[in-house]
């Protein structure tokens, strides 16, 4: 019987509950950023596939190694400019070549154990791009705000207490109240969505080499 620590139950939690799917690059960051800590990592993560509460995916994908805030809106902003903000996207989006990609979703013996709110995170092969982007946001938030990602909530939730075919974004963050605060949409291979949320505060990313610019959140 596999002992299960705090990092663990994260991991296994966040395919559950929170993104379709989890990328490995982005869990190897809880551990050190030394060689052995990402071994160590890949060892951990190896022993809860072998426990059948993780299942590992291997893919070709268009990913970029990492994500970053694109734009951001609050309301009482000027309407972002969607032309020249898609153009900007497609040019990024040029720029990523397709590559081999690890990333893990949870098992039904771990969904029976704690539930899940994604019921099929492997639903369409055309979102698996879009999801292990949605996963590396989660991951970064997760990272440099813990106490932040706690409010998260899944697209899946959302779209249970809205009405059938209505828009709803990739995530949203809820405060104390459980009153969404921040809205999250990972600005896939596509278009940028003009249809933003009046009463919450959009924050959209885009793929790109560096890291997470520093942002405030509404």
């Amino acid at each position: 019987m596999i002992t299960l620590t705090e990092r663990d139950l994260f991991v296994i939690l966040a395919p559950l509950f929170k993104v379709p799917q989890i990328p490995e690059s982005g869990i190897a960051r809880f551990w050190s950023k030394s060689e052995s800590g990402h071994e160590n990592a890949v060892q951990r993560l190896r022993e809860l596939c072998d426990a059948h509460l993780l299942r590992r995916h291997v893919a070709q994908l268009q990913a970029a190694p990492r994500v970053e805030l694109f734009y951001f809106w609050t309301p009482g902003m000027p309407t972002p400019e969607f032309g020249a903000l898609a153009w900007d996207l497609a040019q990024r989006w040029h720029n990523v070549e397709p590559r081999t990609v690890a990333f893990y979703t949870a098992t039904d013996k771990a969904a029976k154990h704690y539930g899940r709110a994604i019921h099929n995170p492997l639903k369409s092969m055309s979102a698996l791009s879009h999801n292990y982007g949605l996963g590396q946001c989660y991951t970064e938030i997760a990272h440099r705000y813990p106490q932040l990602v706690k409010g998260w909530v899944a697209e899946d939730v959302i779209a249970s207490a809205r009405g059938y075919g209505e828009k709803v974004v990739d995530a949203c963050i809820v405060d104390s109240k459980s009153t969404p605060a921040l809205a999250l949409e990972f600005a896939g291979n596509g278009a940028v969505d003009g249809r933003l949320p009046g009463a919450e505060s959009p924050r959209h990313f885009a793929a790109q080499d560096g890291g997470l610019r520093h942002y405030e959140h509404g």
